[in-house]
C-alpha cells in the first residue's frame, strides 16, 4: 500500500471519528463538561475542532486558522499578549494555550480559570495534549480512539513500501526567512528539539541541523557548513505572501555552493499545516515522505 493510500483510509476513519466525537461531546454536555472553550493557540485550535468540539469554542487568536470554521469565531488577537480583560468578557469555563505561549497560564488561572497546556515538541506531545484536551472535555474515550488513530496513520505512512530503506538522507528544515534576502543572510531552520525531528524519522530521513535547540538562525556560512542532502522550505500564510513558488525555487538554485541547491534537491511546502504540530501530523509526514522518497518539489495545502 502506498503513501497516497494511506492516507485516503486516514481521512475516511478521521471522519468517522469526528462524528462520534460530536455525539459524545453531547452526550457530556449536561454534565458539567465545559461549554465555552477559548482558545489562544492555532495548535489548541485545531486539536478542539478535530475532537469535534468546534462548537464549543467562543474565540480564538488572529492565527487560529483552522479549520475554516475557526475563522468565524471571536478574534482575540496576539496569542503572545492576550488581554486579560477580553479574557474575563468572554467568560470561559476553559482556556487552552500552548507551551509557545504558556506564560499566559499563571495569569489565566490566577483570575479563576482552568487551563489546559497543549505542548507540541515531539509527535508524543501532540498525542498527550490530544488526550489531555478530550480529559478536561469529558470525552477521554473520543480523544483515545483518536490517538490510536493518529498514530496507526503515522505507522502506516511509515511503514509503506519505499519508506523502510533506512534513514540515509540528511534533510535541512526551513521554517522561515526573509524572501528579500536574495543573500540568504538568515534562515531559520528546525532543530532536533522540534516535532520536525520526529517528522524527519517518520519519513525515513534524519535532520542535516545538529544542533542544540528546537530552532536556530543559520548565517549563509552556517547553511554552507550543514551542507544537506535535501532542504525543505515551509512557507506559511504569514511568511513570504506574494512569493510564488517558482521564484523561491529560483532563489535557492542561485547559491551554487550549496549542493542541494546546485542538484535540485529543494522543496517548498506551502500552506499552514506544515507550521502546526497538532493532529494534522499524518499530512504532513505524508508531505515529507513524498519529497524524500519520491522526488517532489512543490507542494500545495
Amino acid at each position: 500500500m502506498g503513501v497516497g493510500d494511506v492516507m485516503k483510509r486516514f481521512m475516511r476513519c478521521l471522519a468517522v471519528l469526528a462524528a462520534a466525537a460530536v455525539l459524545s461531546a453531547a452526550k457530556f454536555a449536561a454534565e458539567g463538561a465545559p461549554m465555552r472553550i477559548l482558545s489562544l493557540a492555532p495548535a489548541a485550535t485545531e486539536i478542539i475542532f478535530d475532537l469535534g468540539l468546534g462548537d464549543r469554542v467562543i474565540g480564538v487568536t488572529e492565527y487560529c486558522n483552522w479549520p475554516p470554521e475557526a475563522k468565524s469565531k471571536a478574534n482575540v488577537g496576539d496569542m503572545m499578549n492576550v488581554n486579560m480583560e477580553v479574557v474575563v468578557s468572554m467568560q470561559p469555563d476553559l482556556v487552552v494555550i500552548s507551551n509557545m505561549n504558556e506564560h499566559l497560564k499563571e495569569r489565566t488561572e490566577a483570575l479563576g480559570y482552568k487551563v489546559v497546556v497543549v505542548y507540541q515538541d515531539d509527535f508524543g506531545q501532540i498525542c498527550d495534549s490530544i488526550l489531555r484536551v478530550g480529559e478536561a472535555c469529558s470525552i477521554p474515550d473520543a480523544a483515545k480512539k483518536r490517538v490510536d488513530e493518529l498514530r496507526e496513520a503515522v505507522r502506516a505512512i511509515s511503514a509503506a513500501e519505499g519508506l523502510s530503506g533506512g534513514a540515509d538522507a540528511r534533510v535541512l528544515v526551513v521554517v522561515g526567512r526573509d524572501a528579500d534576502d536574495a543573500s540568504f543572510g538568515k534562515i531559520y531552520a528546525a532543530g532536533p528539539g522540534s516535532f520536525y525531528e520526529d517528522l524527519l524519522a517518520d519519513a525515513g530521513a534524519k535532520n542535516a541541523f545538529s544542533g542544540d535547540v528546537p530552532y536556530a538562525a543559520l548565517s549563509l556560512e552556517g547553511l554552507l557548513r550543514t551542507d544537506p542532502d535535501i532542504i525543505i522550505e515551509l512557507v506559511g500564510e504569514h511568511g513570504m505572501t506574494g512569493v510564488d513558488t517558482q521564484s523561491i525555487l529560483a532563489q535557492w538554485k542561485n547559491l551554487s555552493d550549496l549542493r542541494a541547491a546546485r542538484d535540485g534537491n529543494v522543496a517548498v511546502i506551502r500552506g499552514d499545516f506544515t507550521l502546526r504540530a497538532g493532529p494534522r501530523y499524518p499530512l504532513i509526514l505524508e508531505a515529507f515522505a513524498r519529497i524524500v522518497h519520491e522526488g517532489a518539489r512543490e507542494i500545495e495545502e
